[in-house]
């Protein structure tokens, strides 16, 4: 996918008028002067500010021309900063490239624009849309010298990250605080998984339906038959019925841990694929779920790239907006509005 990104774009004076005062909202206001501001910016140096009294209040303000704040810096030279760390440039290689355009700021700088955009992402409201489709999954990440251990939740079927929230545990419990809030919002009927027995507890308590990602349970048969010893034709038969998941795949499987009930490995195996064995067809019955979770690996992966170069987070709040920043930039839509960001 082509993906445009809108650059904020910064006019030299102000175009328009304001409609009211920022302090008592009067609509009666008359023109008291104007001044040159000096900008940081890749285009332009100064910028006309015009000063406004209000007749409700006394009191006067500035009106600033379109992608011009109160700050040094205009909206597109924080966007452009903002946009270079999300792509995995360092702030102070962000620092010298901005400077080379005539726009120098401080590393630093680069830093706290980063962290302000993202803090702005997690703060958006949510959309009020349904996601009937919930993927999760989590990954792992170093702060302050730890290993952390975050959930990714994302609409299955789009792709779009919903929210990421870091887990005190890998645990039923720890996953059940991070999915209760998306599945009771969100009106959420089916979660979709990896293999991790831990969900299992966490969907009777959300009361939603279970797919588990077929890749996963796939692999870690795969393993299992390796590690029981013999039984060669009733490793075909589990194999036949992983391959294709038929709906009398549970009977089956049921009957033949009937058969080895003697045998502890090969009955706990059996009867243990069995009980699951609703979770891993549940893609068969409806065409709206997804047979693997790869949506949500796929969406991890977009903020473990820059992860790389990261080498760990010295804050909680700082590895949050790293990752909504990045999660946002990379959300598969064909236009990214950058002015959204800083407005």
């Amino acid at each position: 996918m082509k993906v445009r990104l809108l650059i904020p774009r910064v006019q030299s004076a102000p175009t328009d008028r304001p409609t009211h005062g920022p302090h008592c909202a009067s609509p009666y206001l008359a023109r008291h002067g104007s001044l040159r501001k000096p900008l940081t910016d890749t285009k332009l140096a100064t910028v006309q500010v015009v000063r406004y009294r209000c007749s409700g209040c006394g009191r006067t303000f500035r009106h600033y021309p379109a992608g011009v704040t109160r700050a040094r810096q205009s909206q597109r030279v924080v966007v452009l900063a903002t946009l270079m760390y999300a792509c995995g440039l360092s702030c102070r290689v962000t620092a010298h490239l901005l400077r080379v355009q005539e726009a120098g700021i401080a590393p630093v700088t680069v830093w706290r624009d980063a962290q302000a955009v993202g803090q702005r992402l997690r703060r958006r409201p949510a959309s009020g849309r349904v996601v009937s489709v919930l993927g999760a999954d989590e990954t792992y990440v170093h702060l302050r010298g730890r290993t952390v251990c975050l959930g990714v939740v994302t609409d299955a079927q789009t792709g779009e990250t919903l929210g990421v929230e870091v887990l005190v545990a890998q645990d039923a419990a720890g996953f059940l605080r991070g999915l209760q809030r998306f599945v009771k919002d969100l009106g959420v009927e089916v979660l979709v998984t990896d293999d991790l027995s831990t969900y299992k507890p966490v969907r009777e308590r959300l009361r939603v339906q279970h797919q588990v990602c077929i890749a996963h349970v796939r692999k870690n048969v795969t393993k299992r038959l390796r590690k029981l010893p013999g039984q060669e034709p009733v490793k075909a038969a589990v194999r036949e019925l992983v391959r294709d998941f038929p709906p009398w795949g549970e009977r089956a499987l049921r009957e033949l841990a009937k058969t080895l009930r003697r045998n502890v490995p090969w009955r706990r195996f059996l009867s243990d694929l069995a009980d699951k064995w609703p979770s891993l067809r549940r893609f068969l019955d409806n065409p709206a779920v997804p047979a693997t979770n790869n949506v949500t690996e796929r969406a991890i992966g977009r903020s473990k790239v820059r992860y790389k170069t990261v080498r760990g987070f010295t804050s909680e709040e700082g590895m949050l907006n790293f990752f909504a920043l990045t999660q946002w930039l990379s959300t598969p839509q064909p236009v990214h509005d950058l002015q959204a960001l800083v407005s």
